[in-house]
């Protein structure tokens, strides 16, 4: 009998608050300076990996919603599913936790508004997702990582993009019988990842966009080709194990291009795990990964500024961190999340039950 994926009973919600809170506790390293990076591939870190989790994920099920939805109503549910949330915490960040940052340092806060980089350009720099700016005023200056307020930003642009390419291409009616164009494309974008290091020499300032690009549309590209030929393969232990030798062997043989190349096989592995790993309820109907993910950087910078990271060993730390950080993807879900996505979705009451949608 074949096996595939329950679409509503499944434990990919959990899964995505692993891949998460992996991202929270690897920051703490570069930001606190209590322990260094620890790479799983070359070049590529816990957290790095963390975030090709989540473009797999993102890309199988982004594919999913887009083949339910019309165009209007899925950029719709995109848009409200991301911005809400990243613009209230860039509203925390620059106007309660850089301003009480900003008081510590100089007993006041005169000058905070005009001191730049400023807290308006903060919020209206980073307004379309793509982060160019990072700090806030001089806020920065006593702590070890003074580069930037909410590191973990960066690749929320990407991945809107990927909303983007996926809902224009699945608007026309070839790309949805067939599945070969999607499959051709992510062989491009791993193309892309091959050949980019050559080209890095006529490219300039593009480099870095498409070095990101070429890093993470693979993975995407990878979970939107597994939806896509779901219904050619079945989920089997053995194969989430010869997936995992395949993806490992490939990796050796190709470490720079090998994760990506590797995405089909790796997000095979992901729908294995979220089909066979028990889920509570709670994380199925409530999705916290997001909030984790986009309030644990400025919460660190905090604490490290606060001084618990000289004061307290790096497990302390951590507690602590964990503490405030799943209090703010609390409220961030609670009251800004599931809130825009039922109102959005002319729900009556924006407060009530509403289980968590792809993102």
């Amino acid at each position: 009998m074949r096996t595939w994926l329950d679409p509503r009973n499944n434990s990919l919600n959990l899964i995505r608050l692993v891949f998460a809170l992996m991202v929270l506790f690897h920051h703490v390293g570069p930001v606190t300076q209590l322990v260094g990076e620890f790479e799983i591939t070359p070049g590529e870190s816990v957290g790095a990996w963390a975030v090709f989790g989540f473009f797999m994920i993102s890309g199988y099920l982004i594919t999913a919603a887009r083949l339910r939805s019309d165009v209007g109503r899925y950029l719709k549910n995109r848009v409200v599913r991301i911005f809400p949330a990243f613009l209230f915490i860039n509203v925390v960040t620059a106007f309660l936790l850089a301003p009480f940052v900003y008081i510590l340092d100089h007993g006041t806060l005169d000058g905070y508004l005009t001191t730049g980089p400023t807290p308006i350009s903060y919020i209206l720099g980073n307004f379309f997702l793509y982060m160019n700016q990072w700090g806030i005023a001089d806020t920065l200056h006593n702590v070890p990582y003074p580069i930037a307020w909410n590191g973990s930003l960066w690749s929320l642009y990407y991945e809107f993009v990927c909303y983007l390419i996926v809902g224009a291409l699945l608007t026309i009616p070839f790309f949805k019988r067939h599945i070969w164009p999607t499959a051709v494309i992510f062989l491009g974008t791993c193309a892309l990842r091959v050949f980019l290091p050559t080209a890095t020499v006529y490219l300039g300032t593009m480099n870095g966009t498409l070095d990101q690009l070429s890093r993470l549309l693979p993975f995407f590209f990878g979970g939107s080709l597994l939806f896509l030929a779901k219904d050619r393969l079945s989920l089997t232990t053995w194969g989430a194990l010869g997936a995992t030798v395949a993806a490992v062997a490939i990796m050796v043989v190709a470490p720079h291009s090998g994760p990506q190349i590797s995405a089909p096989l790796l997000t095979y592995v992901l729908l294995w795990i979220g089909q066979t790993l028990p889920s509570p309820r709670l994380f199925q109907v409530h999705d916290f990964s997001y909030g984790i993910y986009i309030w644990g950087f400025p919460l660190t910078q905090l604490l490290t500024r606060l001084g618990l990271a000289d004061a307290a060993p790096y497990l302390v730390f951590c507690a602590v961190l964990f503490v405030l950080t799943a209090l703010g993807a609390a409220f961030s879900w609670f009251l800004v999340e599931r809130p825009a996505m039922r109102a959005s979705r002319g729900k009556k009451n924006p407060f009530g039950e509403l289980r968590a949608p792809a993102r």
